[in-house]
């Protein structure tokens, strides 16, 4: 089967090259009428029927193809032949067919003879560079065509540029766009042609499988396609709600990876949240809600806007004159009238050791705080004789809660993150008492029965073995 694939320019009109093709056709299939021009001078059919009578884009190309697929046919594209669906589809399928397609130009050659091999998908977008300007890789999500690669060296700089993000085993197509034709190699053999000149050209398709390196627009496509019809059963039924355990979940890894001053986990896990804002992104978009160039937006506003003193005439210049400056922003911007109005927008979702210190916080701002660690001690200290006096249920949760209180207090004026201190805490407990339960077994005694006084003394043990190791 032998098919020729030709463009109508953007006026509807037709080259003379295409006209003389049509002349030797067998049959010619317009992709729609042309609307506005002369009559073309041949007798055609137009897809005008299928568009009329299909559901939707995907069942469109599907009966466009069914068509189209007859040999010795010219079929006339709308527009760009390198960004046509229904082009690029035909093309694919008459070459795992084993047929014949010919492109005639109309357009970039490169992307005209990567539409003859089958290679480019319709409506992938497109960026086109030359070899010499080329720099780095913007987006790997679009189809990368760079022209010009006249000399072996240039061949060989542009390999290792693009190796960082594709790596060297990618495949990619090296065409000479004077003859349209084209080889499919290897991104590590791009300066082992036999000659290179204006005319050599490179042809990059996306395809996430075989990358090294991603960028956010990939992750933007993973997760389209994740959420699509035929994607992923769990990614597709996940909903904002059901997604809330994740996001505070990676969350607390990204700090652990922070606390072990482990880089590499950091970045794996700040991956992690970032999929958690692009799955909300997506799911929102599909429910006509927003989509992630809201987000994006909405945070950049924010950044500028809460940073006058950088985008505006603002001054700021200590770290504390720009919390002052962020505080009174956002309390202006949220249209809170009073300092509690401030404290009541702290979410409530938080959990309580984390939101008790960040409304002590906010209360500082306008001085309402100790004055020293010395007074808040003072407190604490009458908070523990009020637990020890209290009686009934509901007063005793009420002043352990005030005890509780107190203590984030008394940690927050000494400059240490209230969370953080509770958690090394808990990882020193579970240390000890896992050399606890190892002299317990390793002397036979059954830590259920053999009393606190034991278990205190191989704890102090433990402790002691702890200090004298440091």
């Amino acid at each position: 089967m032998n098919i020729i694939i030709a463009g109508m320019r953007p006026d509807g009109s037709l080259s003379e090259q295409v006209r003389q093709a049509a002349k030797s056709a067998s049959a010619v299939v317009l992709q729609t009428s042309l609307v506005g021009s002369s009559e073309p001078g041949f007798v055609y059919e137009t897809l005008d029927g299928i568009y009329n009578g299909a559901e939707d884009f995907d069942s469109l190309v599907e009966s466009a193809c069914a068509f189209l697929l007859r040999d010795g046919l010219l079929f006339i594209a709308l527009g760009d032949l390198c960004h046509n669906r229904i082009a690029a589809a035909l093309a694919r399928r008459i070459n795992d067919t084993g047929g014949s397609v010919h492109v005639i130009p109309d357009g970039t050659p490169a992307l005209c003879s990567a539409l003859a091999a089958g290679l480019i998908d319709g409506g992938t977008g497109v960026c086109v560079h030359s070899a010499s300007t080329f720099s780095r890789v913007d987006d790997t999500g679009l189809v990368l065509v760079i022209n010009e690669i006249d000399s072996r060296f240039k061949a060989s700089e542009l390999k290792l540029k693009l190796a960082a993000w594709y790596g060297d085993e990618y495949p990619v197509y090296l065409v000479d766009t004077r003859s349209a034709l084209g080889e499919n190699i290897l991104l590590c053999q791009l300066d082992g042609a036999a000659l290179y000149g204006y005319y050599t050209s490179v042809v990059i398709v996306p395809c996430q499988a075989s990358k090294t390196r991603f960028t956010f627009a990939d992750l933007l496509d993973v997760m389209a396609r994740s959420r699509s019809r035929n994607g992923c059963p769990w990614d597709r039924e996940q909903t904002h709600a059901t997604l809330k355990r994740y996001l505070i979940e990676e969350s607390y890894e990204v700090l652990e990876a922070i606390d072990d001053d482990d880089m590499e986990a950091l970045a794996d896990e700040l991956g992690d949240v970032l999929l958690q804002v692009v799955f909300h992104a997506r799911i929102a978009e599909q429910q006509g809600e927003f989509d992630i160039s809201d987000v994006t937006t909405a945070i950049c506003r924010k950044m500028i806007s809460r940073h006058t003193h950088i985008f505006g005439d603002a001054v700021a210049s200590t770290p504390q004159d720009v919390v002052n400056n962020w505080e009174q922003i956002k309390k202006n911007e949220r249209g809170q009238q009073t300092q509690t109005d401030v404290l009541r927008s702290v979410p409530k979702s938080m959990p309580a050791l984390m939101r008790s210190g960040k409304v002590q916080h906010k209360a500082a701002h306008v001085g309402f705080d100790f004055p020293n660690v010395a007074q808040a001690m003072d407190k604490l200290k009458e908070e523990i004789s009020e637990v020890e006096a209290a009686s009934g249920e509901d007063a005793l949760t009420e002043e352990c809660g005030d005890l509780l209180f107190s203590i984030v207090n008394v940690v927050r004026l000494y400059g240490i993150e209230p969370e953080t201190a509770l958690q090394k805490a808990t990882d020193k407990f579970i240390a000890r008492f896992a050399q606890v339960e190892k002299l317990a077994a390793e002397r036979n005694v059954d830590m259920h029965t053999c009393g606190i006084d034991i278990l205190n003394a191989m704890w102090s043990e433990a402790k002691a073995a702890e200090m004298n190791a440091e």
